[in-house]
């Protein structure tokens, strides 16, 4: 990838919003190209923190596996995203959760050290990191709370909801959640197991408040999912 589509990549992303041209050329000559096959690991758990990636094309799941063989699904990311901001700023630097794509993928990745020292010299850069990190504090919490006082069809609705807010866009039949996410994967992300996800896909499908074509969630009444929600 050429070094222009590079910074690019870096301007159309919220951690970089705002930031001069010129001064993002700054970190040109550290960025890089990575392309990563579907189903293969950005990262593992575990490993050592050593770069930022940002998403130009294609899909990564950020997740976690429990003891049991369980995963615990997070986040979906798509062009645009950053990932991997966490471990970069932590003592330690140890990755806290698997990325994989999903599909074909290509980022551009930025060093440890070529970010720390950007982030020293713009000082910007610190509040978007802190407004990135307390989002994901807001998630976990907001995951948990569910986990707590949500039934499983709850959950469901809650996380359609989500995802319709941020990956959907309007059509004339509603709100189109544009990915194509399996059971499993879906289930993973609201701590149920496939097949009551499966029931509960088809209980808001019997009532008219969602439809399913292709692998792809269309929310036809949100607000019948905000009541479950």
């Amino acid at each position: 990838m050429a070094t222009m589509d590079l910074l690019a990549v870096l301007a159309e992303c919220a951690l970089f919003s705002g930031l001069p041209r010129p001064d993002l050329e700054t970190l040109a000559p550290a960025a890089r190209s990575r392309t990563f096959r579907k189903g293969s690991y950005v990262f593992r758990e575990g490993d050592v923190g050593n770069a930022l990636y940002v998403i130009r094309r294609g899909q990564v799941k950020i997740s976690r596996m429990g003891r049991g063989g369980a995963e615990a699904v997070y986040a979906i990311l798509v062009p645009g995203d950053s990932f991997g901001e966490i471990a970069l700023l932590s003592g330690d630097a140890a990755r806290t959760a698997d990325a994989q794509a999903m599909e074909l993928t290509d980022c551009v990745s930025v060093p440890r050290e070529a970010l720390l020292t950007f982030i020293e010299e713009h000082p910007v850069m610190s509040r978007h990191l802190m407004r990135a990190l307390a989002r994901y504090v807001q998630q976990v919490d907001e995951s948990l709370a569910e986990i707590a006082f949500l039934d499983i069809t709850g959950r469901v609705a809650r996380k359609l909801l989500d995802l319709g807010e941020s990956h959907g866009r309007n059509t004339p039949e509603g709100i189109r959640i544009d990915l194509r996410l399996s059971q499993r994967t879906l289930a993973s992300m609201v701590s149920a197991s496939r097949e009551n996800v499966n029931r509960a896909l088809h209980r808001f499908t019997a009532r008219g408040d969602i439809r399913t074509d292709g692998g792809l969630i269309t929310i036809l009444r949100p607000d019948e999912l905000r009541k479950r929600a």
